[in-house]
């Protein structure tokens, strides 16, 4: 009897870290692990920047206030074509030059140097096969503070 109650209790353990583990993005970047901290008052400060809005982008490469870091070389942030918001680092991770972001022009972003093309209406996927990896992709997270929409980005 104690051997029946046991095997359900050891399928839901597994099932648990299964589960779990399937959250965590253990994919690596060429691009280095630096810090990703905006709040961007969408409401506010961009009020066209919405998921019915249409396509389009916003990019980040300096730090305008206190407590804000933009990771590597920028962030760009998108609505993607499924209407959810999108941020990823400026810079290729198949040339990882921090002075040379990727250039955003619509829903590509065209590295300078190898001249890579990364689709951003989906995840940053490159499209000409010169990288083997899409843009680091960071997590974004909308809130609300008080009557204003607020974007949170962060690695």
């Amino acid at each position: 009897m104690k051997r029946l109650l046991s095997y359900p209790l050891l399928i839901w353990a597994v099932l648990m870290t299964v589960g779990l583990s399937s959250c965590h993005n253990d994919s690596k970047s060429n691009v280095p692990d630096y810090p990703v901290c905006l709040d961007i008052q969408i409401t506010k400060e961009h009020p066209g920047f919405v998921p019915e809005g249409g396509f389009n982008t916003l990019t980040f490469t300096k730090a305008e206030k206190a407590g804000e870091y933009v990771g590597y070389a920028g962030v760009v942030v998108w609505v993607n074509a499924l209407n959810e918001y999108r941020a990823a680092d400026l810079a290729c991770p198949n040339c990882v030059k921090k002075d040379k972001p990727v250039v955003v022009d619509g829903i590509f972003a065209t590295c300078p140097l190898c001249g890579e093309v990364y689709e951003l209406s989906q995840y940053g996927f490159p499209q000409k096969g010169i990288a083997n990896q899409p843009l680091r992709s960071y997590s974004t997270r909308t809130v609300y503070e008080g009557p204003y929409r607020v974007l949170r980005v962060r690695n």
